[in-house]
């Protein structure tokens, strides 16, 4: 379904994306809490169907979160993400449009990654170059 979840900082908040079916999905929490969104299920709720996904159980869950009596994640592709961000009225909202919008989709459509670190980069191709072996 996914690739391993890849997880950067902005600012002092935690964000974990991933690839699923060539497509970059971010968890909503995440970007809830970035956008000081308190309330994120009535956020998600007011999302499309087919702007957001769950997955759950536990065996689904393996390297997404730590927590032990997490049970699902919410997650938000590029539509998604951006409907959160526009619903925002907060100043933060627009500070991380542009950091999604400028810096990390770029990236992600340039290298299927969003990456600092070298080494991530390149463990992700890696995975890459063995599916096509």
């Amino acid at each position: 379904m996914a690739n391993l979840p890849q997880v950067f900082n902005y600012k002092d908040h935690q964000v974990r994306t991933f690839i699923i079916n060539g497509e970059p999905w971010w968890i909503a929490k995440d970007v809830c809490d970035i956008l000081e969104i308190s309330n994120s299920r009535d956020a998600i709720s007011r999302l499309d169907n087919d702007e957001k996904q769950t997955i759950q159980g536990k065996e689904n869950l393996v390297g997404l979160t730590d927590d032990p009596f997490t049970t699902h994640l919410t997650l938000v592709n590029e539509p998604g993400l951006y409907s959160l961000i526009m619903s925002s009225r907060k100043p933060e909202a627009k500070e991380f449009k542009r950091w999604i919008t400028h810096e990390v989709i770029p990236q992600i459509r340039k290298t299927g990654a969003y990456s600092l670190e070298p080494r991530q980069l390149l463990a992700v191709a890696l995975i890459e170059a063995q599916k096509i072996i």
